[in-house]
């Protein structure tokens, strides 16, 4: 017994002898003695484990990735920008119990936990079990590595957490080494190297975070998404974008995204970017299929707010109509504009569809005049001066009426500068006068109803081929401009070619139209409109209409006449 007592205490001897001939670990400067606090009011570090012969284990500093308890290294500490939540600790005190005894506690609130089966002793199976993280978290004893008397070569600042719960001599949180990942354990000794920690105090401002979450109003109109996601929420930092996107069935079209359970509107873009700071559910509104809904802003100030036609009229062949004219501001009619840079729908498109430009099948052209509205207009504190001449001009017809201006020969050249001596591409084009411009009717389209819209707008950015973008890459937004909406309608080919001789006939004289045995006529002029028609009776006065010349169909046959 004697002779093993006394190899141990040469073995001790030995061991201190070695341990005091090694140098103290050299923290990163900036280590301080540690302080306890409350959640109420932190006090964070970073904590940095005092291991001092191994290169890969030196300066690694404690983290909890939301996964695993490790440490990571630094070789010249954490930098600023780099500190965030994973490595941010703070010692809480423990209730009821010694000054000294603590809770280690993560950013995110959870304490490091040792498991009931984990063993700080050599020969255990159960050495080296990796600590754990939970909300119950395990009790240390915080000292400096100096008090612990294992090892008087320590360094200034050099702290132990001691795990009280152990039922061996110690069991000290250590560091571990790359075969075991660099992971987080209790160890029995090493207390002037790994199993001691440095404790640096940390400022640092939390990431905000915030929620966008999307949904359709009825999922049998349309769907939504969030794009680079497979659920219909997620949480981000405030300020990192989070773009949505809705898309319409079959039959409907997206209206506008709105706040839920409001009608306040956050945006008319099927695909829309949200950088705002608070957290926001979005919810997409759909409707039956119609055409293009858009939307106008202002840029620079609210004093753009003129820039309305003040009348239209077309000519097809000899005769010119007019569409309509705005003598007055209620007349435009004018709709207020509000706040610059925000898109609003209330008066970006002015339906004037309800006088129809009429024209005839086999038609090849009409010309169609339009003239600014020339007066100013006062509306919030602002004299808003006549500016249509300061935008560019594009129109579109659907031929093919598919409710789009996307089909072929639906897209016209557009005209126009952004200039007060614009003329719309009409070289005898004058505010005064307005201008003139030539719509090319595709051949072979059949009599019916056909929408055209005329835009005007300042594109940006500004390409040449612009007009072809107003309704995919400009979002049908408006920019310092308006549309107006037409209805074409044509009508069934007069068959001038086919009027031959018949019983029928037109007595000039009398300027009645002769018309034995009639079911039913209907009298055109050669612009294709209808100017007269009737049923069962002999004969038809024409006293009323305008001296010209006209196509009588009675029952499928065509007679010319000239009154």
């Amino acid at each position: 017994m004697k002779k093993n007592l006394f190899l141990s205490l040469l073995l001790a001897t030995s061991l201190f002898s070695s341990n005091k001939m090694m140098a103290a670990v050299t923290p990163i400067e900036g280590a301080v003695d540690p302080i306890t606090s409350t959640a109420d009011a932190p006090q964070w570090y970073t904590m940095m484990s005092s291991h001092l012969t191994d290169g890969t284990r030196q300066n690694r500093f404690l983290k909890w990735d939301g996964t695993t308890l490790c440490t990571e290294q630094f070789p010249t500490g954490i930098p600023e920008d780099r500190i965030a939540e994973a490595y941010l600790w703070r010692l809480e005190p423990v209730k009821d119990g010694p000054e000294t005894h603590v809770y280690l506690v993560n950013y995110d609130g959870l304490r490091v936990f040792v498991p009931s089966t984990a063993t700080a002793e050599d020969g255990s199976i159960h050495v080296n079990t990796q600590l754990e993280m939970n909300e119950t978290g395990s009790v240390w004893n915080l000292a400096t590595s100096l008090s612990t008397g294992i090892n008087p070569d320590c360094a200034d600042k050099q702290y132990v957490l001691q795990f009280v719960e152990y039922s061996g001599d110690r069991a000290f949180l250590n560091a571990t080494d790359g075969g075991l990942n660099f992971g987080v354990t209790v160890y029995a000794a090493g207390v002037h190297q790994a199993s001691g920690w440095f404790f640096y105090p940390a400022e640092y401002t939390p990431t905000a975070t915030r929620t966008v979450s999307v949904a359709s109003a009825d999922a049998e109109k349309g769907s939504v998404a969030i794009e680079g996601e497979t659920e219909s929420s997620v949480e981000t930092a405030v300020g990192q974008a989070v773009t949505v996107k809705a898309t319409a069935l079959d039959g409907y079209m997206f209206y506008r995204w709105v706040k839920e359970s409001t009608t306040e509107v956050v945006s008319y873009r099927h695909t829309y970017t949200y950088e705002g700071e608070s957290s926001i559910s979005l919810v997409a509104e759909f409707v039956e299929k119609d055409y293009p809904i858009m939307t106008r802003f202002y840029e620079v100030g609210l004093n753009q707010q003129n820039r309305y036609l003040g009348a239209a009229s077309y000519t097809a062949g000899d005769e010119s109509h007019e569409l309509f004219t705005c003598n007055s501001q209620e007349e435009l009619p004018f709709t207020e504009y509000k706040e610059v840079h925000t898109p609003q729908i209330e008066g970006a498109v002015i339906d004037k569809t309800s006088t129809p430009i009429e024209l005839t099948e086999g038609l090849e052209s009409f010309t169609l005049k339009l003239k600014q509205y020339n007066s100013d207009i006062t509306v919030n504190e602002n004299v808003c001066e006549p500016e249509l001449v300061w935008t560019r001009q594009a129109l579109y017809i659907d031929w093919n009426n598919d409710k789009t201006f996307a089909g072929e020969n639906e897209l016209y050249e557009p005209l126009g500068d952004s200039s007060k001596n614009n003329n719309f591409g009409d070289p005898n084009g004058s505010v005064a006068e307005g201008w003139q411009r030539t719509i090319a009717i595709p051949e072979g389209t059949p009599d019916g109803t056909y929408r055209m819209r005329v835009v005007y707008m300042a594109p940006n950015p500004y390409t040449e081929d612009w007009n072809t973008k107003v309704f995919t890459d400009f979002f049908n937004e408006l920019r310092n401009g308006i549309a107006y909406d037409f209805n074409i309608h044509i009508s069934p080919a007069s068959g001038i070619e086919t009027v031959a001789a018949q019983a029928a006939y037109y007595d000039r004289q009398a300027q009645v139209l002769v018309v034995p045995q009639m079911k039913k006529v209907v009298i055109y002029n050669l612009g294709g409109q209808i100017v007269w028609q009737a049923e069962n009776t002999p004969e038809v006065s024409v006293a009323d209409l305008a001296q010209g010349v006209y196509i009588a169909n009675i029952d499928g046959t065509m007679i010319k006449f000239i009154k």
